[in-house]
């Protein structure tokens, strides 16, 4: 519990500077601050899953959508509701929540999704699973687009409703993050762990391997179909493509720059990508660099997050925090105390050390 609060305290810090220092410039900068904060819940959610268990997931994006789309019903007005789904079964229609309960229900209602479709998923291994997760991923977005009772297919759906503040979003990220901390120094995710490092060893000391994988699985659908709420509070707009392709596997690539396995990494991916995005969005827009003006360029944004990404593959394969988390990495930097020489016997009486 000790390694717990310590490490679970000082992520917290870091994303609460983080979010002061982005709310403390324009309306551009603290969009971007709140866009950063809920990427960080949902690359969270992909660290409990794949970070533990080493399989590489790429249908968590479609427990985002749920949530989100759970979320917008939810909150959507009786008149916005018989506007975008007049056809919305009753028990739906008349259905609203606040704020925090729809965060709630809505990471609960992916979860039980998870738990349906965990049993064939979790007893997959390698490039099997991938596949496997990415067919989930591909029926979702099907799902989203076709199911226009509830979905409003690709014409997507507006929220009328108050989106959430910059410190809102912070205290969902600090929970993620202590969600997260906390999975993995529970029993379950230490004996995920172990199967991550050698999944034959750990099936022959007794783990049940799929059961550890089963319950990080659901967790991680928890976490990030309250990612997909905050991103339809705060976005007020949604649709289909909003959880496919792009998202994914920038998430992914957020959780491989900043380190795979710990914590720490998805917090440090998710700052080091975000500001790194941001810069290079400004130059595609076009900037002045003294008397010389940079034009625009499309698609620039994307380019540099793929020099990023394999510029951090070939210098520090394991990212940014070298597979550590930040209490190591702060015990590591600490300058050592002087190791004190103990006098040999003969110079505690006075008398010169022999020397062989």
């Amino acid at each position: 519990m000790r390694t717990v609060a310590v490490r679970a305290g000082l992520l917290c810090a870091v994303v609460v500077a983080a979010a002061a220092l982005g709310q403390a410039g324009d309306p551009r900068l603290v969009r971007a601050t709140g866009t950063a904060l809920i990427m960080l819940v949902l690359v969270l959610g992909l660290n409990i899953f794949i970070g533990n268990s080493g399989v590489f997931s790429f249908g968590h994006l479609a427990f985002m959508g749920v949530g989100a789309y759970v979320t917008v019903i939810a909150r959507l007005s009786e008149a916005q509701k018989s506007f975008q789904l007049p056809d919305l079964p009753g028990g739906l229609a008349g259905l609203e929540l606040s704020g925090p309960m729809a965060v709630l229900v809505s990471g609960a209602v992916a979860a039980a999704c998870a738990a349906v479709l965990a049993a064939p998923v979790v007893r997959l291994s390698g490039l099997t699973a991938s596949l496997a997760t990415f067919a989930i991923l591909i029926a979702a977005n099907s799902v989203f687009e076709n199911w226009e009772t509830v979905t409003r297919g690709s014409a997507g759906l507006i929220l009328d409703a108050d989106p959430p503040g910059i410190w809102t979003l912070v205290l969902w990220a600090c929970l993620a993050v202590v969600v997260a901390v906390g999975f993995q120094r529970t029993r379950t995710g230490v004996r995920l762990t172990a199967s991550r490092e050698d999944e034959i060893a750990a099936r022959a000391v007794g783990i049940r391997v799929w059961a550890e994988r089963g319950a990080a699985f659901v967790l991680s659908a928890f976490v990030v179909g309250a990612a997909g709420s905050l991103f339809a509070q705060y976005f007020s707009s949604l649709n289909p493509d909003s959880f496919f392709l792009t998202l994914t596997f920038t998430a992914i690539a957020i959780l491989v720059v900043g380190g795979l396995t710990t914590v720490t990494g998805a917090v440090a991916g998710t700052l080091v990508v975000s500001v790194a995005l941001e810069l290079l969005r400004l130059v595609e827009r076009g900037v002045y660099l003294g008397g010389w003006k940079v034009p625009s360029r499309s698609g620039l944004a994307e380019v540099g997050l793929a020099l990023v990404l394999l510029g951090v593959l070939v210098v520090r394969p394991l990212g940014i925090t070298g597979g550590h988390e930040i209490d190591r990495l702060l015990r590591r930097r600490r300058p050592r105390p002087p190791r004190r020489r103990t006098p040999a016997p003969e110079e505690e009486h006075g008398h010169p050390a022999r020397t062989a």
